[in-house]
């Protein structure tokens, strides 16, 4: 998918303190004139960034689908690494890939593989093929073999081509599973007429329930879901993902590329939403209200998740405003989330992203007051040196940050989140629960030794 490029920074531009003087454009100081942070571009050698790779990026995208058997044709090393997505376990097998086939050629195995497979798994209607580095660098087929396996068993056998060193991390290997999607599975069936309000939800990975309440309260509006990509979809879904009055873009960087295909080939419009945070929730309701003309309904929707979260929220308020945050997430997160925290009343004084484009880093500076720092692969350093440059009250992020953020006796909440939705209105409260319990947790009270203020920041 075609992304804005980043802008580099002029050198009279204020410099981020945090931000390495080798990386100096990769971090802009929020002013009135908009400035990017450079982006898309390769890690610096050494920097321990803990990027994710093109791989990984199309299990990220892949995984949840339904109806389809995962054989990762390398090393068995690379099948563990994808195993675990989004904190959950699946079942994906390995064509274990060794020297001798690195050596001689894995296609032979690869083919034996998908034939055993198919006698094994016939329930299945199709096999993805993650193709890694391994017989990317040495040359495999397997587009061929596939087809060719295809042939032998009636089974479809799809490759993903997703290896590392396809891009510089996973949002590459994210626009690899999208183009499996519109290439393989989207728009198999027949064209029909959708219903008045059939829609698909792009770019939503249902993390702790997230979907099953956005999905209850667009089933209270009348809105049906033909597919949530990837939380519930299935080879037969995505078959008539065709079929729908409107595409809704939830995560930009997953769903940009779908969306925009989708209208090029078949007409279908599309919008963005959010239902991350108080404002977001009742802006996207309302919006997909007018879209489908269900207006009083999504109104009806709004007071009554407002009202139901009104008491609870002054309270959070209360005990949040004026706290300062530091937010690291994944790229389309960043613009979403920051409206989430400033419902509650929170300062985010920094944002950044391992992988964020153009786009991204755009909508999160919309959402940034003056003087916060927006920035681009943050590395360990640039990290440790954040935390004693700003001195956050909180942070939140991966779980690869959360125990650095620890060691200095900063709270941390883990995104994806680990306790239960964060979507909706009934998600927010679990969202500012989360943060307070974080802030309030008793063991910061023995770190600062009595004090409750901040953290001792040393090294």
């Amino acid at each position: 998918m075609h992304q804005p490029k980043c802008a580099r920074r002029s050198n009279t531009a204020e410099q981020v303190p945090f931000i390495d003087a080798g990386r100096a454009d990769h971090g802009v100081i929020v002013k009135p004139e908009p400035r990017l942070p450079a982006c898309d571009r390769q890690t610096v050698p050494g920097a321990m960034s803990q990027r994710s790779c093109a791989y990984y990026g199309a299990r990220w995208f892949l995984a949840q689908l339904k109806q389809v058997l995962h054989l990762v044709h390398g090393p068995v090393s690379c099948a563990y690494y994808g195993e675990t997505v989004r904190k959950k376990r699946y079942t994906v097998f390995s064509t274990d890939l060794t020297e001798n086939e690195v050596i001689f050629g894995g296609e032979a195995k690869l083919l034996r593989v998908l034939r055993e497979l198919a006698v094994h798994f016939p329930e299945n209607r199709a096999i993805l093929v993650y193709v890694t580095c391994a017989p990317g660098i040495i040359g495999d087929d397997v587009d061929r073999v596939c087809r060719r396996a295809e042939r032998d068993t009636g089974m479809r056998c799809v490759p993903v081509h997703c290896p590392g060193f396809l891009g510089y991390h996973q949002a590459a290997g994210h626009e690899a599973g999208a183009r499996v999607f519109l290439e393989h599975f989207i728009g198999h069936d027949a064209p029909a007429e959708p219903g008045p309000r059939d829609i698909n939800l792009l770019g939503e990975f249902d993390v702790m329930g997230d979907y099953r309440v956005i999905r209850g309260m667009l089933r209270r509006m009348g809105v049906n879901v033909v597919n949530a990509v990837t939380a519930d979809a299935s080879v037969e879904s995505l078959a008539r993902a065709h079929r729908v009055q409107l595409n809704l873009i939830h995560c930009r960087r997953t769903g940009g590329l779908l969306a925009e295909e989708m209208e090029s080939r078949y007409g279908i419009e599309y919008r963005k939403g959010s239902f991350f945070g108080l404002t977001e929730t009742s802006t996207t309701l309302r919006r997909l209200g007018d879209w489908l003309d269900c207006r009083a309904e999504a109104e009806a929707l709004i007071a009554e998740g407002e009202a139901m979260v009104a008491g609870d929220l002054e309270r959070y308020r209360r005990e949040l405003a004026g706290k300062r945050v530091g937010l690291f997430f994944g790229g389309s997160r960043i613009g979403s989330m920051l409206k989430g925290y400033r419902d509650l009343g929170l300062e985010v004084v920094a944002a950044g992203s391992q992988f964020g484009c153009g786009n991204d880093y755009r909508e999160a500076w919309t959402g940034l007051n003056p003087g916060a720092a927006l920035v681009d692969d943050t590395n360990e350093e640039e990290f440790v040196q954040f935390i004693r440059q700003y001195r956050p009250d909180v942070i939140a992020g991966g779980t690869r940050e959360k125990w650095l953020a620890h060691k200095f006796g900063i709270p941390f909440t883990v995104f994806p989140q680990e306790s239960g939705p964060y979507a909706g209105y009934s998600g927010f409260l679990n969202f500012a629960r989360d943060i307070l319990a974080a802030l309030k947790a008793p063991v910061w009270r023995i770190v600062r030794g009595g004090s409750n203020t901040h953290a001792p920041f040393t090294a």
